[in-house]
């Protein structure tokens, strides 16, 4: 009995010895799980830092990435589609009067310290409306102090996502503007985010600060993010292995190679489909030989998408046929287009008038698109007589292509990203009135049938399906191959939001915490 007693006070003096030194680390777990304050979030992203990000309603393309730490929207778009309040609390539809109603949050000021109303809420969207960047808004009216109303042409059931976007819903200071003048305000955003403004050094980096009047009681935990605009991949990954004040915390890629690289070397890598990349051709210029149909089904039959896919994706991408990937409504079931077949490539071209081929130019997408995919590309098309130039623009000579001065007998090689639904994602991309894509001939009836599927209370799938159909029967565009937006981050990154939210919101800069 007395050598049970003794072996029990032993255990138990082990045990308490033991918990004594497990102490620190079981208190290092727990400090590990919670948010903690402090750290500067360096990001290098796939946007280019090229253009200004303090007017919402004229940023475009990646660009828009840069403007969430410090630009807040009016809702907030989940992957799924789903709209949550944000600066407003709440909305309101008549589809009989063709308004929605927004009631705003009360309490918030912008970072130069003037409030955020519903005067500055109307001044932000008309700003939107001037610039033909929310299709169907006609004016908005202030109700009240927080409440707006929105008059639109005619209810589509994509409204809401204009809402929870930079140039429909993205608020910045209009005293700003009026007190500093618009070309200071363009490059010093002036937004009721998490993060004030700092410096942007375009190309190089662009720099944001915690702002202690954020609305959100307790909210930002980072001192700063700190974007970088490194370009080449070798530089990139330097940067993530670095220590101290150097390192990066978070890598956005698009590269399969890259992704798959830098997973083996033990980083976590988040990943959301995007949609494809895809050829867009100047159809609309009668004397280019891509203005031609058969041309265009020639040019798709010639490129081997699978070997492209194998080569370059390393498991991260697929073949695509159409924009929408086989989870998204709107997607369209054994769609001919994206097999291949040169022989019938050169049965085409010769259909067409071009027996030796002819030569032409692709304009690459930078950051987004693949240079050795469309390398293989280029041997593809030449396979089958077609001569293909490449062209790598910086992000502002293909913007200028994309959006202003058009493109001539060449495609661009660009990422068409899949949005929330497959209605948006058309609505952003093809109709004609936001000046997009100067050189591309639309599908016969594709915009009408648009705006017939956007008017519908909800989206529904036969007609959007209707809408992918009628694009590939017509060739509009050349879909290739599906990637994924991947986020490349370090293990004492937490809560960032990636991939949990749409393009729109893209991720949660407010809640993002470094562990130490």
């Amino acid at each position: 009995m007395e050598k049970m007693k003794v072996f029990m006070r032993q255990m138990v003096g082990l045990t308490l010895i033991m918990f004594v030194m497990l102490l620190p680390a079981i208190k290092s777990a727990k400090a590990a799980s919670q948010p903690q304050y402090g750290g500067v979030l360096k990001i290098i992203d796939v946007s280019e830092g090229a253009q200004a990000i303090g007017a919402p309603w004229e940023v475009l393309g990646i660009d828009t990435k840069l403007q969430k730490p410090v630009v807040e929207k009016l809702l907030r778009e989940d992957i799924k589609g789903n709209y949550h309040p944000w600066l407003a609390t709440g909305w309101k539809i008549d589809q009989a009067k063709n308004t929605i109603t927004l009631s705003l949050r009360k309490g918030i000021k912008f970072h130069d310290g003037t409030d955020f109303n519903a005067k500055a809420a109307k001044w932000c969207m008309d700003q939107g409306i001037k610039a033909n960047v929310v299709k169907g808004f006609l004016s908005v009216d202030v109700v009240d102090d927080y409440t707006v109303r929105i008059n639109v042409d005619k209810y589509q059931n994509n409204f809401l996502n204009y809402l929870s976007s930079s140039y429909g819903g993205g608020m910045v200071s209009p005293t700003a503007f009026e007190k500093k003048g618009v070309e200071w305000a363009r490059w010093n955003p002036v937004g009721t985010g998490p993060f004030k403004f700092v410096s942007y050094e375009r190309g190089n980096k662009l720099t944001f600060t915690r702002w202690d009047g954020y609305w959100i009681k307790g909210f930002p935990y980072l001192d700063g993010v700190e974007y970088l605009f490194i370009r080449d991949p070798m530089t990139q990954q330097a940067a993530m292995r670095a220590s101290g004040a150097e390192k990066v915390q978070v890598l956005c890629v698009t590269s399969g190679e890259q992704a798959a690289m830098m997973k083996a070397q033990g980083f976590e890598v988040l990943t959301m489909p995007i949609g494809p990349v895809s050829l867009i051709p100047d159809s609309n210029n009668l004397d280019s030989p891509l203005s031609k149909k058969k041309v265009r089904q020639a040019v798709s039959y010639a490129i081997n998408r699978e070997a492209i896919v194998k080569a370059r994706g390393f498991g991260f991408w697929s073949a695509a046929n159409q924009i929408p990937s086989p989870d998204n409504l709107g997607y369209a079931k054994n769609l001919p287009l994206g097999q291949y077949d040169p022989k019938k490539a050169k049965q085409l071209l010769a259909e067409a008038g071009y027996p030796n081929g002819f030569k032409i130019k692709i304009i690459v997408m930078p950051a987004m698109v693949d240079r050795d995919a469309m390398v293989a590309v280029q041997r593809f098309l030449g396979e089958v007589g077609i001569q293909v130039e490449l062209e790598f623009p910086d992000g502002g000579g293909y913007t200028a292509y994309r959006w202003k001065n058009g493109w001539h007998n060449a495609f661009l090689a660009q990422h068409t990203r899949m949005l929330a639904t497959t209605n948006i994602t058309y609505n952003f991309y093809w109709q004609e009135i936001t000046g997009q894509w100067p050189s591309l001939k639309r599908t016969e009836g594709l915009l009408d049938k648009l705006g017939t599927s956007l008017k519908t209370v909800t989206p529904e799938d036969a007609k959007m399906q209707e809408l992918t159909r009628m694009m590939a029967e017509d060739i509009m565009i050349i879909p290739i191959y599906y990637i994924y937006e991947m986020y490349v981050v370090q293990p004492n990154v937490h809560d960032t939001g990636y991939c949990e939210w749409s393009a729109t919101t893209v991720n949660t800069p407010e809640k993002t915490w470094l562990s130490k």
